[in-house]
């Protein structure tokens, strides 16, 4: 199958869209012919060969774009000048989105739809309401004008939740266009793994919680440091670790300190990702109480280093934390609800252990890059035929 992949990131760029746009990638073009339209970003080459994915990097210039997230935006000439000309010479059998944001990209949409070739969109996001009023406002604005229109001529969705797939038929789009493949994980890479990293954190401290991720406000700490009085009142020598970077930060340490909690909670601030299994690895729980999500990555990630879960009922959170088996789920933006689910796992180490076991047992059945891959090979193997009948 010749696939042409487009959206206006892709590796190095960091972003859960860009992560799953480069595992996949990589392991299709191993059965695949596989290319990938994007913008140039920092001094990667124009086209270059990417562990078997043919990549084409745009020229691109980016503006910051604060009141929507996430930045930047970006602007490229020459999207659908590009597919056009890849296409004549390869004569791609399908073309796939990552996203619906960026208009220069959307250029795919229209040419597929002139050319009679299979379209999907890969629904990476919900409906933009819920992560703040700006966003909501901006967002909605822009799928009514454009985005709704780019959904509905998708031949195919895959969503990366079903969570997502059910939001988005808010739109009147019908069920039988979507399929449900979720965001995967690299269980070779990211699995138990031995730490000294931990160790600093872990002086005086019988339990660690951690928190990985954009520290702004859609994740929901506010509502987590809101639950830590009351956690620490039943389990003094807890600490939470909130690794990442992002603009609530300094609003999140003033509240830190307001609540009495500055020996209980650690900002690290930023780590590369060669650091993270074996932060995932060594800390008690992993802890992500979003008020917004889809199926995050950094949850598959902390699955895939056995890591026990507790989450809110966000998105697609409950699609990976089966609540009793692996971690626990609490209402989010509720931290009543939040303290008691933590207090229930952090009082039972044996079972809080256990968790942790069938977090890497469902991670290496269920979400592992290389089950995901398979089941994108299979969808296109329906797709494709389907959509071209005795065409092709």
């Amino acid at each position: 199958m010749k696939l042409c992949m487009v959206n206006a990131f892709f590796h190095p760029y960091t972003g859960g869209t860009e992560k799953h746009m480069y595992e996949l990638s990589r392991r299709l073009a191993r059965t695949q012919t596989v290319h990938a339209v994007t913008s140039q970003w920092e001094c990667e080459p124009g086209d270059y060969d990417m562990q078997g994915v043919k990549l084409h990097r745009l020229p691109t210039k980016f503006y910051k774009m604060p009141m929507i997230y996430p930045p930047p935006l970006p602007s490229t000439k020459g999207v659908g000048k590009k597919i056009e000309e890849l296409d004549k010479e390869l004569d791609f059998d399908a073309f796939n989105l990552h996203g619906r944001w960026f208009s220069d990209y959307n250029e795919v949409v229209w040419y597929a739809k002139r050319k009679g070739k299979l379209m999907v969109q890969t629904l990476h996001n919900q409906r933009p309401l819920g992560i703040s009023l700006a966003t909501s406002v901006i967002g909605m604005s822009y799928e009514n004008l454009r985005g709704k229109k780019i959904l509905r001529s998708a031949d195919k969705i895959i969503a990366v939740s079903a969570a997502a797939m059910r939001d988005v038929m808010n739109y009147g789009l019908p069920a039988e266009k979507f399929t449900v493949i979720h965001n995967g994980v690299d269980t070779g890479v990211f699995k138990p793994s031995p730490s000294d990293y931990m160790d600093k954190y872990r002086d005086g401290c019988d339990n660690l919680m951690l928190f990985v991720g954009r520290i702004i406000r859609q994740k929901g700490l506010v509502h987590l440091l809101d639950a830590m009085p009351a956690l620490l009142k039943e389990h003094p020598s807890t600490r939470l670790l909130i690794v990442g970077r992002g603009d609530l930060v300094p609003e999140l340490r003033k509240r830190a300190i307001k609540l009495g909690l500055e020996k209980n909670v650690a900002f690290p601030g930023f780590l590369e990702e060669g650091r993270l299994p074996e932060i995932y690895s060594n800390a008690d729980l992993f802890v992500l109480p979003s008020l917004w999500e889809v199926l995050p990555v950094v949850l598959v990630e902390a699955l895939g280093c056995g890591a026990p879960l507790c989450v809110s009922d966000a998105g697609g959170n409950p699609e990976v934390v089966e609540h009793g088996r692996n971690g626990l789920v609490f209402r989010k933006a509720d931290p009543r609800d939040a303290f008691e689910k933590l207090d229930e796992m952090l009082s039972d180490t044996p079972k809080r252990k256990a968790m942790g076991r069938a977090s890497r047992e469902i991670a290496l059945s269920k979400f592992d890059w290389e089950i995901i891959t398979r089941q994108t090979v299979d969808f296109y193997a329906r797709a494709i035929p389907e959509h071209y009948g005795a065409r092709r």
